[in-house]
């Protein structure tokens, strides 16, 4: 049995984007997780426009409320959510917290991936508002069929 999973991670900076690499290829790994019918959102870009090579569309109100009402879609019709996250100021990023607290709302279970090493504190709302914390090195071997609800240990504020 295989589950289906919107993967949520930033790319606006290198470390997002390497965070969001190495989740993509550990759960590539995952006999757990059918990364064939999962939603990465980077992967399904509203008429296959990259925002890198297009960085206007952001800009752009059509691009935003495509790339919102797809995403919403992706999340409604996975699984769970796996959100690759990092608390660092410098890249936490907005839009993943509220594909996690979107998916909280209509109960979908959410596994919070950190960053290897991570010591850095968590706002309470994702670290309590999800299904189960575990860092990117446990990805692979994480079982996604049976999300069990684990209490978070690490710092939140």
């Amino acid at each position: 049995m295989t589950k289906t999973a919107y993967i949520a991670s930033s790319w606006f900076n290198p470390e997002q984007t390497a965070l969001m690499n190495a989740g993509v290829a550990a759960l590539k790994q995952n006999t757990t997780v059918d990364m064939d019918n999962s939603y990465l959102p980077l992967a399904h870009q509203y008429k296959g426009l990259d925002t890198t090579e297009h960085p206007e569309l952001l800009s752009d109100t059509e691009w935003q409320m495509a790339t919102f009402n797809g995403d919403v879609q992706g999340i409604n019709n996975t699984d769970l959510v796996i959100a690759l996250y990092d608390p660092k100021l410098e890249n936490s990023d907005p839009g993943v917290l509220w594909e996690i607290g979107y998916a909280y709302g209509i109960r979908k279970p959410v596994i919070l991936v950190l960053p290897d090493g991570n010591e850095m504190p968590i706002n309470l709302m994702p670290a309590i508002g999800v299904t189960a914390v575990i860092n990117v090195a446990d990805l692979t071997d994480y079982n996604f069929n049976f999300p069990n609800y684990v209490v978070y240990q690490g710092k939140a504020y």
